[in-house]
C-alpha cells in the first residue's frame, strides 16, 4: 500500500508540472539511465578485464618462482646423493670401532673436507649434517654429529618411518644443533633422510638445509610489493612466509581465515580465487609444488584496483552529469523559445475561458502551433455566429495512446557475455562447456548479422561445424562430420541457410532414430560439372523407401509440400523451402534432389549455378 501511494503521488507530481518541465524531466531521464547502465556495465568489463590480465601476469611470475624453486631441490637432492655415494665417508661413519689420532686427521683432511666442499660449491646450502647413532664417531662441526642432539626434533620420527624416502621440512625459526640461543632470520627448509647401512640397519639421519630467502626468493625478495605477498600452504596446512613483510598486518588480513578460504577452493595445479577481508577484495592465485606437497600463493590486494575503477567510474558519471546539466539548460532555454507561441495562444484560450469570446489571436507562422492558433480563431468566430443562434456544440480531445518500445538485445552485449563465459569455465577447466559456447556465439553472429542472402560455401561450412558441435553435446558425441569441398570450390556462391536445414534434416529423422545402433556420419562433399556446381549431403541413417523417395522428389518438383515426416527440418525451412528459395533465385533449372537407400542412407543433392565470389562476402 505504501508503494502504491508513493507511486500515485509521484504521478500526481509529474501531473503538476507544466509541459516545458515535462519535457526537461523526460530528457534528463532519457539521457541518464542509458548512460548509467553503460558506464555500469563499462566499469565492470573493464575490472574484469584487469582482473584477467593480473591472474595471467601473476600465473607467470609463479610459473618462473616454481624454475627456481626446483632448482634448488635439485642442488639439495643431488648434495644429499653426494653425501651417500661417497663410501670412504660413509664407511668411517658405520665403523664400530673407536678411530685413532691419526684416523681421526685424515678422515678430517680428506672425506670430512670433501663433504664440507660440496657445500662451499653450493653456496645456497646453509648446512650438511650427519646425525649418527654410532658411539665411537666423534662429532666434527660442522657436518658430523650424534643423533642423541635431534632426539626432541619433531620430525624424526617422521624422517625413520619413511624408511629412506626424503622428507621436507620448514623451520620459521630453528634452534642451532649445539643448542645456542636462536638467532635471527633463521626460517629454513630441511631435506632429510635415513642412512641405513647395512639395509634396515638405522645408522643415521643426514641434513640438508637452506635458508627460505634463497630457496624461496620471490618470498624473500629484497623488493616487496606493498599491495601484493607470497606465502605457502605445506602438506599439513601450515603457513610459511616472510614475516619482514608486513602486508597481512598493513591489510589486517586474518591469515587463519585466508586458509580456510583456500582448503575451500583448493586446486589440483594452478588455481584462483577471490574472497572479501573487512570489504576489501583480494585475488589469490595458487601453483602446485609437488615435490614438496604444498601449494605456493600469491595473494593480491584489489582494493587499489577497485578504488581506480571507482574513481574512473565516478569521473566518467560525474562529467556525464556536468554536461547533462547544461545541456539541460541550453534545452530548457530552445524549448522556452520554441513553446513561445503555445504560451500566447494558452493565454488566449485562458481569456476564452473567462467569457472574453473578442480575443484576437496573434500567432503567426506556418507550423503545428500556428495552425493550431488559426483553427482556434477559426473556433472563435463560429463560436460567436453560434451565440447568436443560441446553440452550444461541444469539442471532444482524444489522447495519444502511447505504444511500448519493444526491447532489443544488443547483439555485442549478448557475444560479450558469451565470451566472459568461454574465459570462465575454460579458467574452470571444462572446456566441452567452452567449445559449446564458441560454437554457440559464432552460430548467433552468422544468424543475427543477416544483411546478404549470399554467403560463400566456406561460411556455410563453417556454420555446419558448429551446429554439428552443438548437437554432439545433446548426442553424446555419435554425430561425424566429413567435409571434402575443394577449395577452389569454398568461394562458391551458395544461399545463406542453405545447407543446415538438410543437416537439420539429416540428423533429426535419418540419424537420431538409429544412433543407438551405428554411429552417425554426415558427408559433404562439392564438385564442378561444366558451369554448375553440385553440393552432396549424405547420411548413414535409416533411408527411404523407393516409393517414399519418389514422392519426396516429386513433391519437390511440383512445389506441393510433402506430408512424409523427412520432408521437413526441424526449424521449419525444410528441404521444400531450400528448394523453392534455389528456384526462385536460380532458375527452375536448379534445385534439390533426393537419392536413398532404405536402412543405408540418404543423399540430398543441391544443384546450383558455379558463381565464384572473389575475395569471399563478409556481408552475412
Amino acid at each position: 500500500m505504501d508503494f502504491q501511494k508513493k507511486m500515485k503521488d509521484a504521478v500526481n507530481w509529474f501531473d503538476r508540472l507544466s509541459l516545458q518541465q515535462k519535457l526537461i524531466a523526460l530528457y534528463v531521464i532519457i539521457i541518464i539511465i542509458p548512460i548509467s547502465i553503460f558506464i555500469s556495465i563499462y566499469s565492470s568489463n573493464v575490472y574484469d578485464r584487469a582482473i584477467t590480465e593480473i591472474s595471467i601476469k601473476s600465473e607467470n611470475a609463479l610459473e618462473i618462482e616454481k624454475i627456481h624453486i626446483k632448482n634448488n631441490i635439485e642442488s639439495m637432492r643431488r648434495t644429499a646423493q653426494m653425501v651417500v655415494s661417497d663410501m670412504e665417508f660413509i664407511d668411517f661413519v658405520k665403523s664400530r670401532s673407536e678411530a685413532n689420532v691419526d684416523q681421526l686427521i685424515d678422515f678430517r683432511m680428506n672425506e670430512l673436507s670433501n663433504v664440507t666442499r660440496l657445500q662451499a660449491n653450493n653456496p645456497a646450502i646453509e648446512n650438511i649434517r650427519l646425525y649418527t647413532t654410532n658411539p665411537y664417531v666423534t662429532e666434527m662441526w660442522p657436518i658430523l654429529f650424534k643423533e642423541e642432539r635431534i632426539m626432541e626434533k619433531p620430525w624424526r620420527e617422521e624422517v625413520i618411518n619413511r624408511n629412506g624416502m626424503e622428507v621436507w621440512w620448514f623451520d620459521q625459526q630453528t634452534e642451532d644443533v649445539l643448542e645456542r640461543l636462536p638467532s635471527q632470520n633463521t626460517a629454513k627448509i630441511s631435506l632429510l633422510r635415513e642412512l641405513d647401512y647395512p639395509k634396515d640397519e638405522h645408522l643415521g639421519i643426514i641434513e640438508i638445509n637452506m635458508f627460505l630467502k634463497n630457496f624461496f626468493p620471490k618470498m624473500f625478495g629484497t623488493v616487496q610489493d606493498p599491495d601484493s605477498v607470497y606465502v605457502v600452504i605445506d602438506k599439513d596446512n601450515n603457513m610459511i612466509r616472510n614475516f619482514q613483510h608486513t602486508f597481512f598486518e598493513d591489510e589486517g588480513i586474518d591469515t587463519k581465515d585466508l586458509q580456510r578460504q583456500f582448503n575451500k577452493s583448493k586446486p589440483e595445479e594452478t588455481g584462483s580465487f577471490q574472497y572479501d577481508n573487512n570489504e576489501t577484495p583480494y585475488l589469490v592465485i595458487s601453483a602446485y609444488i609437488d615435490d614438496l606437497d604444498a601449494y605456493l600463493l600469491n595473494v593480491i590486494s584489489l582494493e587499489g584496483l577497485y578504488a581506480e575503477t571507482a574513481k574512473t567510474r565516478n569521473v566518467i558519471f560525474s562529467g556525464i552529469i556536468f554536461l547533462v546539466i547544461i545541456l539541460s539548460f541550453v534545452t530548457y532555454v530552445l524549448i522556452l523559445l520554441l513553446l513561445k507561441k503555445m504560451y500566447k495562444l494558452k493565454d488566449s484560450m485562458e481569456r476564452v475561458g473567462h467569457g472574453d469570446f473578442s480575443v484576437d489571436v496573434e500567432v503567426d507562422g506556418q507550423d503545428e502551433i500556428s495552425e493550431l492558433a488559426f483553427h482556434f480563431k477559426s473556433l472563435l468566430g463560429k463560436m460567436n455566429g453560434l451565440i447568436a443562434e443560441a446553440v452550444n456544440k461541444q469539442a471532444a480531445a482524444k489522447e495519444t495512446e502511447l505504444k511500448a518500445l519493444k526491447t532489443q538485445i544488443d547483439s555485442h552485449f549478448l557475444y560479450n557475455t558469451l565470451e566472459n563465459i568461454k574465459m570462465m569455465a575454460e579458467i574452470e577447466g571444462e572446456y566441452a562447456i567452452s567449445d559449446a559456447v564458441t560454437s554457440l556465439g559464432e552460430m548467433m553472429r552468422y544468424n543475427l548479422k543477416w544483411k546478404n542472402d549470399f554467403v560463400i560455401l566456406e561460411e556455410e561450412l563453417n556454420y555446419i561445424k558448429n551446429y554439428v558441435d552443438i548437437m554432439n553435446l545433446r548426442l553424446d558425441g555419435q554425430l561425424t562430420l566429413t567435409i571434402d569441398v575443394p577449395n577452389e570450390l569454398r568461394d562458391q556462391e551458395v544461399l545463406k541457410m542453405s545447407l543446415q536445414p538438410i543437416i537439420e534434416n539429416a540428423i533429426k529423422h535419418g540419424i537420431i532414430p538409429n544412433h543407438q545402433e551405428d554411429r552417425g556420419i554426415l558427408q559433404v562433399s562439392a564438385r564442378y560439372s561444366d558451369d554448375y556446381v553440385t553440393i552432396d549431403i549424405q547420411d548413414n541413417g535409416v533411408g527411404m523407401t523407393p516409393e517414399q523417395c519418389e514422392a519426396l522428389n516429386k513433391s519437390l518438383q511440383t512445389g506441393v509440400e510433402h506430408q512424409n515426416q523427412g520432408s521437413k527440418g526441424g526449424n521449419g525451412i525444410g528441404i521444400q523451402n531450400v528448394n523453392e528459395r534455389i528456384q526462385l533465385y536460380y532458375g527452375t533449372e536448379y534445385g534439390v534432389y533426393v537419392t536413398s537407400v532404405e536402412g543405408e542412407f540418404t543423399m540430398v543433392t543441391l544443384k546450383m549455378p558455379c558463381k565464384i565470389m572473389k575475395g569471399g562476402s563478409q556481408s552475412v
